[in-house]
């Protein structure tokens, strides 16, 4: 059985992830750093609150391995074997993270406690804390420990034998700071990625962030792996376009607002559209700044139809132009019923489409 056929098996435990994550940014943030990380690789798919916090699929269309991650915020104190498998409504944290492991057995590559926090452990080296600790580091009697608990509460022996593949990882990312060490961070990949360009720093990670807040707390119920592609994952290309979008688009659409403006005041535009113009221009960019948003991009596809049908529309006067395409899209179905944009940003996306030819 394929591993995306497994998946239509193996029903996600119920949880309120999709839920409290709305209240906790950090783990959406240490997703960006993860992305960043992956995008190194030919291919990927991490995808939200399915399984477990995050979980990375080898490949966006025909995966054979899981890594699945945990993310965990700790106010005070550190993480101890003890508290890992300290159990709440019957569960513990390892518990729950090694129940992967049996639903996935040849498919799990490695189960993963991601924490803002130091980890007090005993290890076969002596040190008791580290970035990143392996299971098989433990010193025996806390390797046994792991193995007894999880071997009550899951009700298998062979625990010991898989403590390899556990990972028990202090991410860089500070409770206090997260975000701005995630800005850094993404930063510095656009920076690396493409030299030279102006782009705005913190419009390019509320972008992102704000994608991945969508498809992390979409909360409907996920039958097949296509499903999960679509909703709640993002792949390689993906991150690149979303990255290529912010780094790129607006600066491109800041000029563009410069030319609309200039060629509005040359046909000496009332002063209460060009308010309303600079006034809701954010909403528009906002808008083309986001690859996933379905309803916009096909409003953005049927008045470039209708403008690429109706040439003969277009005149030396934009305004006039803009008037008359708008007329038209007005008359279209889609158009019409959808109730998100109103016929001022319709008008909007139409200057904007007429100026950037799309």
């Amino acid at each position: 059985m394929s591993l995306i056929e497994k998946l239509k098996q193996v029903k996600p435990r119920e949880n309120s992830g999709s839920i409290s994550s709305n209240r906790f940014d950090y783990q959406k943030d240490w997703a960006i750093c993860k992305l960043i990380e992956l995008s190194e690789k030919n291919d990927f798919l991490l995808a939200f609150e399915f399984y477990e916090d995050i979980i990375v699929f080898d490949s966006s269309s025909t995966p054979n391995t899981i890594d699945f991650y945990q993310v965990k915020t700790k106010g005070k104190g550190k993480h101890s074997v003890s508290s890992l498998l300290s159990k709440k409504n019957g569960s513990s944290i390892l518990g729950k993270l090694f129940k992967n492991k049996l639903n996935f057995e040849n498919e799990t590559n490695s189960l993963n406690i991601i924490a803002n926090c130091d980890y007090k452990v005993k290890l076969q080296s002596g040190e008791d804390v580290g970035i990143l600790i392996c299971g098989n580091e433990l010193s025996e009697a806390e390797r046994k420990k792991i193995a007894e608990e999880l071997s009550k509460e899951l009700n298998i022996k062979w625990v010991k034998n898989y403590l390899d593949i556990i990972f028990f990882q202090k991410s860089e990312l500070t409770k206090e700071h997260h975000s701005d060490l995630t800005q850094q961070r993404l930063n510095r990949h656009i920076e690396n990625k493409y030299e030279n360009i102006k782009y705005n720093p913190s419009l390019a990670y509320t972008t992102i962030f704000d994608e991945i807040k969508r498809r992390n707390n979409t909360e409907r119920t996920i039958a097949t792996f296509q499903e999960l592609v679509e909703y709640k994952s993002i792949s390689k290309s993906d991150f690149d376009e979303m990255v290529r979008i912010v780094a790129s688009e607006p600066n491109k659409l800041e000029n563009l607002k410069s030319e609309i403006l200039n060629r509005l005041d040359s046909e000496n535009v009332s002063m209460g559209f060009r308010r309303f113009f600079q006034k809701n221009w954010p909403i528009i960019e906002a808008e083309y700044l986001n690859p996933n948003n379905s309803l916009f991009l096909k409003i953005k596809e049927t008045i470039n139809k209708i403008i690429e049908n109706n040439e003969e529309c277009l005149d030396n006067s934009l305004l006039t132009s803009t008037d008359k395409i708008l007329s038209l899209a007005l008359e279209n179905k889609l158009v019409k019923e959808q109730v998100v944009y109103d016929d001022n940003i319709i008008k909007m996306m139409i200057l904007k489409d007429i100026c950037d030819g799309g």
